[in-house]
């Protein structure tokens, strides 16, 4: 990768650093200095050791609001730019799909299931429904080729439309479903297993050895019963990595 053309993207708001600064530790360790890391936050949040910027922006107090705020303010200034979630981890050197005339890849949802309704609060919109039937797409890996700010300045308007409690919670991922309705030609596909690969318990050497051989990309650690095994993670990773090198 030549990091004049291409950028890992994440967002972060608080001090409490210590996930984006195992994602930026494994994209270093990696891909050393040949991709760009971009930080996008507000003006408070503390900058995270290892990225190539800072981008800070006047952002809502809702989380939803504020990270679609951030990613259609940054002005994407290179060919390929990977938007992640920041309770990821890399694993091998990220190398995006290409195919002629399409810009924005999409990361569809692995495992489908049915929509608490009630959780975090009531979304009548989820009643009866399945995920894949309303939030088909995760939005933890987006990949865009040249300046695609006008796809996420569209989600943010969709999402400033939708009922308030949208702006807390779901609001980005529905935002895309709604955007993506009947559009999806044109737009390709990250696969799941390999741009977002879900770890929901602690990592083991076997594990992390098969994922890695198998050309896993990213891991996602979603939710707070996932993310308290980053720190194990790393440690593996960088012992693998080590192995590797000798």
């Amino acid at each position: 990768m030549n990091k004049n053309d291409n950028t890992i993207c994440f967002f972060w708001i608080g001090n409490k650093i210590e996930i984006p600064h195992s994602l930026v530790q494994s994209i270093r360790l990696l891909m050393g200095d040949n991709v760009n890391v971009i930080q996008l936050t507000n003006h408070k949040t503390l900058e995270i050791e290892g990225v190539n910027s800072v981008k800070r922006f006047d952002l809502s107090d809702k989380i939803m609001i504020a990270r679609l705020q951030a990613y259609s303010l940054y002005d994407i200034e290179t060919e390929n730019t990977f938007f992640c979630d920041a309770d990821c981890i890399f694993i091998n050197k990220l190398s995006l799909p290409i195919i002629d005339n399409v810009n924005i890849f999409l990361s569809p949802r692995l495992i489908d299931f049915k929509i608490n309704y009630n959780h975090p609060e009531y979304y009548e919109e989820f009643v009866n429904k399945t995920a894949n039937e309303v939030m088909p797409f995760l939005f933890c890996a987006i990949a865009t080729k040249g300046n695609q700010q006008d796809f996420f300045k569209n989600l943010l308007k969709i999402c400033l439309k939708l009922p308030d409690r949208f702006h807390r919670w779901y609001g980005d991922q529905y935002a895309l479903f709604l955007e993506t309705q009947n559009k999806l030609s044109k737009f390709g596909i990250l696969k799941p297993n390999i741009y977002q690969y879900e770890i929901k318990e602690i990592l083991t050497p076997k594990h992390l050895e098969d994922i890695y051989k198998r050309g896993v990309q990213m891991l996602h650690f979603k939710g707070p019963h996932s993310k308290i095994h980053i720190e194990h993670a790393m440690v593996l990773l960088n012992y693998f990595i080590d192995k590797r090198r000798e």
